[in-house]
């Protein structure tokens, strides 16, 4: 896994990390939670608040990616579908996203990992 960007966003420091193979474009969001379990690449919820309301401080280079914070817990409706949430960039601005855990992920998706867990 390498890591393909560093930012600050308020008192915590993060790292993004591309957990695709060579080959692949694309990969189902449980291979994508498994990889992050193995790798220790999953956040606290305390953490991952944290960058939600400080979003807009990641630096807007960044913005060809889609940042996934594995790890975090969201269910939907009585149906509690389990999703994945994630920031990108829409415009001028980073918006929070949700993507099925049997989604399929796209290469520009990489994975969070704060450096202060």
């Amino acid at each position: 896994m390498k890591i393909e960007g560093i930012f600050q966003a308020g008192d915590v420091r993060f790292e993004l990390v591309d957990f695709f193979e060579p080959n692949e474009t694309f990969v189902e969001g449980t291979v994508m939670l498994r990889r992050a379990r193995k790798a220790g690449i999953t956040l606290k919820q305390k953490i991952a608040k944290k960058l939600l309301e400080n979003k807009h401080l990641i630096p807007g280079e960044l913005g060809e990616f889609d940042i996934v914070l594995a790890g975090v817990k969201i269910k939907f409706g009585t149906r509690e579908i389990k999703m994945i949430p994630y920031i990108h960039k829409l415009g001028n601005n980073w918006v929070t996203g949700y993507g099925g855990v049997n989604y399929d992920w796209h290469r520009r998706a990489r994975l969070v990992r704060s450096c202060e867990q």
